[in-house]
């Protein structure tokens, strides 16, 4: 190869758009990724959104719509609803919701794949999800890395996403306000008293305050799956963040954390990527 023609396909390579672990990114679904001081990763300032997870399954015909549980008057049962009609109105900026674990980390592999292949991410680089961990430093939490996410379940108390104080000020974050009762909600749950947000179900992404990182949604709107098995046994996955239908404060609390099977789906469960911008996948 002649020494011009090398120094080009160097120079080229050297220009490859690569995240870097201190720079924002925006990635080829125009999800936005920041970098969040006291991890390694940068993490996505917001849910995985209904045109991001439609993409998805338009390029790999993946099956996420069975056996998907949903609220209504009646409690929580399979209804036939899945992700892209989950038995309330979304557009294409809300949160996608109704996917399972599974379908969260074929979604992360597709991506890391597409990314790859196209030259925006190197070999080393990668989308997972959060681990538990990694999501408590995101949201302001000092915990310990030891221990499981039941371990730590609710253990700090006294401490939302929006401050110290109960009730959450007005529009904090998408939780169960008083638009959250109509006709298909619970005749016996008592939404947060005095509270509105002015979403009865999701909210589209971005419609509250960031945070100190620039990362919206890490609290309320739909619960975000997280890497982690939940507990020693490894039946079930942990979850971080409440959702839209979620009103008591134990629940609201950012140490507070939830759980399901792998393969679970349900209208109150989504999920936000991070990417591993240095050494390997975890």
């Amino acid at each position: 190869m002649a020494r011009k023609e090398t120094e080009r396909l160097t120079a080229t390579l050297e220009k490859q758009p690569y995240p870097t672990l201190g720079q924002p990114y925006e990635n080829s679904l125009a999800m936005k990724f920041v970098p969040v001081a006291g991890t390694e990763v940068l993490f996505g300032v917001w849910d995985v959104r209904v045109r991001d997870f439609e993409a998805f399954v338009q390029a790999t015909g993946h099956e996420a719509t069975t056996g998907m549980y949903s609220l209504r008057s009646d409690g929580w049962k399979q209804r036939g609803d899945k992700w892209k009609s989950p038995g309330f109105t979304q557009g294409p900026t809300h949160p996608v919701c109704g996917v399972s674990w599974d379908d969260a980390k074929a979604f992360c592999e597709w991506l890391t794949k597409q990314e790859r292949v196209a030259g925006k991410l190197s070999a080393s680089q990668s989308y997972r999800l959060p681990m538990d961990w990694e999501w408590s430093v995101a949201v302001g939490l000092s915990e310990s890395r030891d221990g499981t996410p039941k371990d730590k379940d609710m253990k700090i108390k006294d401490v939302y996403p929006w401050g110290t104080k109960w009730p959450p000020p007005p529009g904090a974050r998408n939780y169960a306000g008083s638009e959250a009762a109509d006709g298909n909600w619970p005749s016996d749950w008592k939404p947060i008293e005095g509270y509105r947000d002015g979403h009865p179900r999701t909210s589209p992404v971005g419609s509250f305050k960031a945070n100190r990182f620039g990362l919206y949604d890490m609290g309320g709107n739909v619960w975000q799956w997280c890497e982690d098995w939940y507990d020693s046994a490894q039946k079930s996955r942990g979850l971080r963040g409440a959702s839209w239908y979620d009103f008591v404060p134990e629940c609201l609390l950012s140490s507070s954390r939830y759980y399901g099977p792998p393969d679970f789906r349900f209208d109150g469960f989504g999920f936000r990527c991070v990417l591993v911008v240095g050494g390997s996948a975890r």
